[in-house]
């Protein structure tokens, strides 16, 4: 963004324009959606959309920015409660039943922007590099408390354990949009952490039902295709 709003009428002009380009990105695809289509959408004329964007790479970095935004705000109150490993396991079930159960696409809104994204878009990828960093950096830090309370099987790095957490999500999310089932998620997810996790009835483990666990949201106005 070019020119950042400082009135209110402003920022709520980028956010009409910020929510019509996720809508669209997700109905159309990146490369299909222009400018003019955006400003359409948003009731934003070109003169406001060149005012705030230097261009459409410029606003997708910016749509990146927001779902980045979205995904780490949802996941982060279920995640900041992770301190047993059943509270893994409850946040992986938790993740499952929200796909399940929604009429949606299955699709991440972040994942389903990467091979939307042309080689020259370059500030789109750093913000997706850093907010995938910034998703497995949150993931890390719940699963360090859960090694703390000894949650985790000796010799899991729990740095390593949310890597692979955050690429079996990826992929298994790439496989349920293809089948059109959540159940190649649910497999990715349980496998990626069924070696690290201490077992369910474990001293560490039978303390989380003695206390609330939070589930992760679903984002608002995803890229995802209604």
């Amino acid at each position: 963004m070019i020119t950042r709003p400082t009135t209110d009428r402003g920022r709520a002009t980028v956010a009409r324009v910020l929510d019509a380009a996720c809508l669209l990105f997700a109905q159309h695809g990146v490369r299909a959606t222009t400018l003019d289509e955006i400003g359409a959408a948003a009731g934003v004329g070109r003169g406001q959309l060149y005012h705030f964007f230097a261009g459409k790479a410029d606003l997708v970095a910016d749509v990146v920015g927001l779902q980045v935004e979205r995904i780490i705000d949802a996941m982060r109150p279920a995640v900041d409660a992770m301190s047993t490993a059943d509270d893994v396991r409850d946040f992986c079930e938790a993740i499952i039943g929200l796909h399940g159960s929604s009429s949606d696409r299955i699709r991440c809104p972040l994942g389903s922007l990467v091979p939307q994204l042309d080689h020259n878009d370059a500030a789109a990828r750093a913000v997706l590099k850093a907010g995938f960093t910034q998703w497995e950096a949150l993931l890390a830090d719940g699963l360090r408390r859960v090694a703390d309370t000894g949650g985790l099987t000796p010799g899991t790095d729990p740095a390593v354990l949310a890597g692979g957490l955050l690429a079996a999500y990826q992929g298994g999310m790439l496989l349920a949009d293809v089948s059109g089932d959540v159940e190649p998620l649910r497999r990715a997810l349980h496998t990626a952490v069924a070696a690290g996790l201490a077992p369910t009835g474990s001293a560490s483990s039978r303390s989380a039902s003695r206390r609330h666990r939070r589930r992760p949201h679903r984002t608002a106005s995803a890229t995802r295709a209604e």
